[in-house]
């Protein structure tokens, strides 16, 4: 062999090596997705456990891999039995920027059927809270990653929430008390209390959150039935027994994840809570003050003996409700001005702070006016007419009657101003036209503490006689 063919063999053979390094070199790997991607192998979970999860890098499934609550692009999945309570807690805390939804769905076999679902809100926090479990059947949740939504971890805890209050409860201190509730440490307090069967009470449950409060009554045997008031959302009411005995009030925890402050109080409806209430006279100015809670309600009474314009102011803190003796709401405003008739009314001063509500009812009037006893009438030169002015019902006070001439080119000019005294619902003036012409007369009813003022209509007079050349 030549020494020139011993280089180009020496030659192809480092390029070989050379090619053979290369290719030995390993190709970049792609990250793995979770390993509870798919549902089928979803992460198992025992109540109550906490786990970190993450929906970095995670898929959707072709088939079944959707949210509820919101379009997603990734989900990983869990499963658990449901307690033998069947209630539990499900919460998702997503980390940095991540929104992400959690569903909840029974599992029969490979069967999944819908049951609740939550998207995270501005502080990435979802829960889902359900006590209405199959106990011991199977349970799986997804979370998903929303649409557009960055990847990140999570926090997800499937909890156990301790067993609800049962009879009989402790008793309720005469000034009522102040205690907290937790969907998962404290879900609910029972306390108890003696009423009167006919004896109206005043309930008051406040709180920051919205903190149920359940009433039963005697006998009851468990927490799980009817009541006999309920307040969705704490609040104030009046409750009037129909038996004697032991009741219970039942405060439950509302669906925050927060400890839930309350105070409950329960106590006898007095005069102002309830009809019949407090009589407040025509023009009175009221002084007074209500607190949130146990005295969140103050209620006047006032009559209207006839059709009136009725005014009614309130400063302060608090609202108040205008209605009828029949329960049917008028009005509700700081300020009411408005035409009623003849009755009974009541208006409630509600809320917290202190006010003063005044009263002013006016009787509606009606006023007419006449020349002669007529709205049209027609006199001869140097006569006088008679201009009456009447008002109904029959009131006293003052008047005006402003009277016109009509110039044909430039229309009406004034001519007078009369104002007299309204007496026995009427007044009246002596008008001596001081020239042929056509007249008219407009007059008002100024009113009175009272009484409603009132404009008339027009009244009209010619003065004309016998025409001649």
């Amino acid at each position: 062999m030549t020494a020139g063919h011993f280089r180009t063999i020496a030659g192809a053979a480092a390029g070989l090596l050379m090619l053979a390094t290369v290719f030995a070199v390993p190709s970049p790997s792609w990250a793995a997705p979770p390993p509870n991607d798919n549902r089928a192998d979803a992460t198992v979970m025992v109540p109550s456990q906490s786990v970190t999860g993450t929906l970095v890098e995670a898929t959707l499934e072709l088939t079944a891999d959707s949210s509820f609550c919101a379009g997603t692009d990734a989900s990983v999945w869990y499963r658990f039995t449901a307690p033998a309570s069947g209630a539990i807690v499900i919460q998702v805390d997503a980390a940095g920027d991540l929104d992400a939804t959690v569903d909840l769905f029974r599992q029969v076999r490979s069967t999944l059927t819908f049951r609740d679902c939550r998207s995270t809100d501005a502080q990435g926090l979802a829960t889902i809270d359900d006590d209405g479990l199959t106990p011991g059947a199977t349970y799986a949740l997804r979370i998903g990653r929303r649409t557009g939504s960055v990847a990140d971890s999570f926090r997800l805890r499937v909890l156990v929430p301790t067993p609800p209050p049962q009879p009989p409860g402790r008793r309720l201190p005469d000034g009522g008390v102040r205690n907290s509730v937790n969907r998962l440490l404290n879900p609910g307090d029972a306390w108890r209390t003696r009423l009167r069967a006919g004896r109206t009470m005043r309930l008051s449950l406040r709180s920051d959150f919205c903190v149920p409060l359940e009433v039963y009554g005697p006998g009851t045997q468990s927490f799980d039935g009817d009541t006999e008031r309920t307040l969705r959302c704490g609040g104030y009411a009046l409750f009037t027994p129909t038996r004697t005995g032991r009741f219970y009030l039942v405060v439950r925890a509302g669906r925050s994840r927060d400890k839930q402050p309350y105070r409950l109080q329960v106590a006898p409806a007095r005069r102002d809570d309830t009809t019949p209430g407090v009589f407040i006279p025509n023009h009175a100015r009221v002084s007074g003050s209500v607190n949130g809670g146990i005295d969140f309600r103050d209620l006047f009474r006032f009559d209207v003996t006839r059709r009136s314009a009725l005014t009614l102011s309130l400063s302060g803190d608090p609202t108040m409700t205008l209605v009828r003796d029949d329960g049917g709401v008028l009005a509700r405003s700081d300020r009411i001005d408005r035409v009623v008739a003849a009755g009974r009314y009541y208006v409630a001063v509600e809320g917290s702070g202190s006010y003063v509500l005044k009263r002013d009812s006016r009787t509606i009037t009606r006023a007419t006016l006449t020349f002669n006893g007529r709205k049209r009438a027609t006199i001869r030169p140097g006569s006088t007419a008679s201009l009456t002015l009447r008002v109904r019902p029959a009131v006293r006070g003052a008047s005006i009657i402003t009277i016109e001439r009509l110039d044909p080119i430039e229309g009406w000019q004034f001519l007078s101003e009369r104002r007299p005294r309204v007496a026995g619902g009427r007044a009246t003036v002596r008008f001596h036209p001081p020239s042929v012409g056509r007249y008219r007369a407009f007059g008002e009813f100024v009113g009175t503490r009272n009484a409603a003022p009132d404009a008339t209509g027009v009244a009209r007079l010619r003065v004309e006689r016998r025409l001649a050349d």
